[in-house]
């Protein structure tokens, strides 16, 4: 137990810092780790994502400001995510790297529980020689995810049975604390979730920034009467 709880304990630190980290380094560091995978389908997956995740995550949107502040909205990583697949088949090697790459490009640090132990070994080195850095990700068997999950991780990527989805949910629903957020894929045969352009978005928070500038020319008449001594 003191060991998945220090991992988790170091998975937060690194978040902390990757989550203010800018798009472009961590894409970078992700092309790193695509480069060191040696199987081809797997790099292939990690383009795919961050491809996809330019075009939805690498730009802050800029907010209608009504009484003339600036009001931006920008996305952040939700925290520490489990990614965790109960079988073992090169399906479910696909759809644990699609969702760890969303994961980290969308600024979370990433627990995998897994028992496909040569995947693992193979993956975990490829991390090891990328340029990610230390503890933003961590390696642990299937049976480690109920431990991990007493910790106050902030999403849950699963892969495997709809019987371990529904029990998983349960089990998410009874935590105290935040709501966690939970992606599947139950249907690797068609891998609906590991193809999704999108997936990204299912692993950030959205936020806002507001500077109020009413001071120095905003439209003061939007504010209404503001009484002074």
């Amino acid at each position: 137990m003191v060991h998945h709880v220090a991992n988790f304990t170091n998975a937060f630190s690194a978040w902390e810092n990757w989550n203010l980290t800018d798009f472009e380094s961590k894409s970078e560091c992700l092309l790193s780790l695509k480069a060191s995978l040696q199987n081809p389908l797997h790099a292939a997956v990690v383009g795919f994502h961050l491809q996809q995740a330019e075009q939805l995550l690498s730009f802050t949107h800029q907010l209608v400001g009504p009484t003339g502040e600036t009001n931006e909205l920008y996305t952040a990583g939700r925290g520490v995510t489990v990614i965790a697949a109960d079988v073992v088949s090169e399906q479910a090697q696909l759809a644990i790297v699609a969702q760890c790459t969303a994961a980290l490009i969308a600024g979370n640090s990433v627990i995998v529980c897994s028992d496909d132990s040569e995947f693992t070994q193979n993956f975990e080195a490829a991390y090891q020689q990328s340029s990610l850095p230390t503890n933003l990700m961590h390696f642990a068997s299937f049976e480690a995810l109920n431990q991990v999950l007493e910790s106050d991780v902030r999403a849950v990527g699963f892969i495997g049975s709809s019987e371990g989805e529904r029990s998983l949910n349960r089990q998410l629903a009874a935590r105290d604390g935040a709501i966690v957020a939970l992606v599947s894929e139950t249907d690797l045969a068609t891998q609906t979730v590991a193809h999704d352009p999108h997936l990204s978005l299912r692993f950030i928070t959205e936020r806002t920034r507001t500077i109020n500038i009413t001071a120095v020319g905003g439209n003061a008449t939007l504010l209404g009467a503001v009484d002074s001594d």
